[in-house]
């Protein structure tokens, strides 16, 4: 856990020291807007009257839920039960971006494709072990993630979704204990779709099961991935969220998405401007 904790200390000194704005603690209250936020086009701009926001589809770690120390945790577990050398958080957050087999390879041997085999067995225990440790303690959402959701579904009529590179019992889990599962229509793993991210099937797949018109939903995560699997499946907006894994600050994973936001409040500002929040 004090790794955890000082990793994220020092990825926040990173961002800083880059000219970006400082991202808050994962579970810190009282965000304020703050002069980073990014957009590479006006929301008033590029709404018309005839194209309204009627989906919002939510990567899971590191963009619903604050889930990095019970990840990265159960990673090393795995890897010490079959005698592989444990990984430093800095590993972890890089190999995130890929589905977990690939990401166990990653692990295993630098290459997210050099061991597909031992990859394959590594993801299939850590999703056996990992599922099970889901609560609201380990898994629990950001702090103002739920007020979003929850006005969007009420003030906006949004309907919500789940696309994640997890195993989908998993992503399920994290619904679940969150007790959103009454306002998510679906969630959806790497194995419930035809390919994962960074590929735009799963997202065009989840829309075609909710019978939604993919240019009217939005995807929402935390990896250069979900940026390049939303502007590929042709979504409304690619929204990326600073305060997960990967540092969107940086300008090369920054240009995979249309906004970047920095906190939970310029994310909520950012949905009423599109009036898919109306303010109480």
């Amino acid at each position: 856990m004090a790794r955890v904790k000082k990793r994220e200390k020092q990825r926040r000194r990173r961002r800083t020291s880059t000219g970006a704005t400082t991202t808050t603690n994962a579970t810190s209250a009282g965000q304020s807007p703050r002069e980073g936020r990014v957009y590479s086009s006006s929301p008033s701009s590029s709404f018309s009257s005839s194209s309204k926001l009627s989906l919002i589809v939510w990567d899971v770690d590191g963009t619903l839920a604050n889930t990095t120390t019970l990840a990265f945790e159960a990673t090393n577990t795995v890897l010490k039960k079959h005698e592989l050398p444990e990984i430093s958080l800095e590993q972890y957050e890089r190999g995130s971006k890929y589905t977990t087999p690939k990401r166990f390879s990653y692990h295993a041997c630098g290459d997210s494709e050099g061991e597909r085999e031992l990859g394959e067995k590594l993801g299939a225990s850590f999703d056996e072990y990992y599922v099970g440790l889901v609560t609201t303690e380990t898994a629990g959402l950001f702090t103002g993630i739920r007020t979003i959701v929850e006005r969007t579904k009420k003030t906006g009529g949004v309907r919500h979704a789940a696309l994640s590179n997890a195993c989908g019992e998993y992503a399920r889990r994290v619904v679940t204990v969150n007790e959103l599962d009454s306002i998510f229509e679906v969630s959806l793993g790497a194995d419930d779709v035809s390919k994962a991210k960074p590929e735009p099937e799963g997202i065009r797949e989840l829309c075609e099961k909710l019978n939604v018109d993919v240019s009217t939903a939005v995807y929402v995560g935390d990896a250069p991935s979900d940026g390049k699997a939303a502007k590929a499946a042709g979504c409304m907006f690619s929204i990326g969220v600073n305060w997960g894994s990967h540092d969107l600050s940086d300008a090369s994973n920054k240009e995979h998405f249309d906004i970047v936001c920095e906190t939970r409040e310029e994310l909520e500002q950012f949905f009423t401007m599109c009036g898919a929040l109306v303010e109480l």
